[in-house]
């Protein structure tokens, strides 16, 4: 399988994160999910791995601010300690509108399906 990756701008989850809104990579690569964010310090980076199988659901929506649309993804898994936790990630995009919108909506069902 093609390896996937896209920009990010992690917005905030279930997992307790000190910084939001940091500028990051999602990748998927075989069976493992990799979420990475840079954060204003080094000890304030996010890196979260989630087997594919862990995933319970995946969904695409916006999020409407005053002047523009954020397109979002948010992501339910079984996190290490057997509890259901979720990440909700900003897709970015710089050219096209509906190109965020199409590539969240593609990641969705990507990960939906596995």
């Amino acid at each position: 399988m093609k390896k996937l990756k896209s920009r990010i701008l992690y917005h905030g989850g279930s997992i307790p994160v000190p910084s939001y809104f940091q500028k990051g990579k999602i990748k998927l690569e075989g069976d493992q999910l990799e979420i990475s964010a840079k954060g204003k310090e080094t000890k304030y980076d996010i890196h979260i791995s989630i087997p594919v199988e862990n995933i319970q659901s995946v969904s695409a929506h916006e999020n409407k601010y005053y002047s523009s649309t954020a397109h979002m993804l948010k992501i339910e898994f079984i996190g290490q300690d057997g509890k259901k936790e979720d990440i909700d990630l900003e897709i970015r995009s710089f050219g096209k509108r509906g190109r965020a919108r199409a590539i969240s909506q593609f990641w969705a069902k990507t990960l939906s399906e596995k």
